[in-house]
């Protein structure tokens, strides 16, 4: 269990641990800042290489200019690849492969000297997501300006539990809807104002998922808003640590697609607590 109360060297420890270990996910090879790509595949093959005309254009120099297709028929995706390119999936090279999209138990990634192919599911819908552990991106990487650490933001809300945790549909950047659970409503005051957030499950109850907007939305921090996890509830509580908020995934790329704010979790606070804007946003 995440104890409630700790001291203030304690709490800089902490988030200052986190925030190292939030921009070693970040760029890592496999990290957001790889993202180069993303192509929705209708049913039908796609010619795929770094040729200007192909259907799904990868990056210059990265790959040949004819890698192969990409055909989609009957819910199933398959890669074929053409000439002496060297095509490796599941530890072998490939010639032909039936892609699992990340739905499946063990999504395939395709590799490609530098860059990496998956397969991405939505509903009935696929795309096509590329990633180059080479991107200018991550090699650029200027870092995350971030709030200073500040015990107020380490806060420990009041939990209205309903009754059994509700079905949510969170709408996405892409107007899609994603499905979470709801435990209740968080409820806490900051400086005399209350205020209330909407905490969900995702895959698991392990952690808290909030998504929220703020006012420093409109000047400080990412616009559509940003993250926090959060322990479980404990005793009827859960504890919101604003040091450890973070940026979506496409304050990063424009090939990311993340969950947006429900109205609820949109509040009138200025949340001066953990990460700012991008620097290259």
């Amino acid at each position: 269990m995440v104890p409630f109360a700790i001291t203030p060297e304690e709490l800089e420890k902490d988030v200052q641990a986190y925030r190292q270990a939030r921009v070693a996910r970040l760029t890592a090879e496999r990290g957001w800042l790889t993202l180069v790509g993303k192509v929705w595949l209708g049913d039908g093959q796609h010619t795929l290489g770094a040729d200007a005309h192909a259907d799904i254009v990868l990056p210059e120099g990265r790959a040949p200019a004819r890698l192969g297709t990409v055909t989609v028929e009957a819910g199933i995706v398959r890669l074929d690849v053409e000439g002496e390119a060297k095509v490796f999936a599941r530890g072998q090279p490939v010639r032909s492969l039936e892609l699992r999209s990340d739905a499946a138990e063990a999504p395939d990634d395709v590799v490609v000297g530098s860059l990496t192919l998956q397969l991405l599911q939505r509903g009935n819908a696929f795309a096509l997501r590329i990633r180059d552990a080479e991107s200018a991106a991550r090699k650029a990487f200027p870092g995350i300006p971030s709030y200073a650490v500040d015990p107020g933001w380490r806060i420990v809300a009041r939990l209205e539990a309903f009754a059994s945790a509700r079905e949510m549909a969170i709408e996405d950047g892409d107007g899609r809807l994603q499905s979470y659970r709801c435990p209740g409503i968080a409820h806490f005051e900051k400086d005399g104002q209350p205020a209330s957030l909407l905490p969900l499950f995702e895959n698991r109850d392990e952690r808290l998922f909030v998504l929220f907007s703020d006012r420093t939305s409109r000047d400080e921090t990412y616009g559509a808003g940003r993250f926090l996890y959060a322990p479980p509830p404990q005793e009827g509580r859960v504890l919101l640590d604003f040091n450890k908020a973070f940026n979506p995934p496409c304050a990063f790329t424009a090939y990311a697609v993340c969950p947006l704010p429900p109205p609820e979790n949109k509040l009138e606070l200025r949340i001066e607590a953990g990460e700012k804007r991008p620097l290259s946003y």
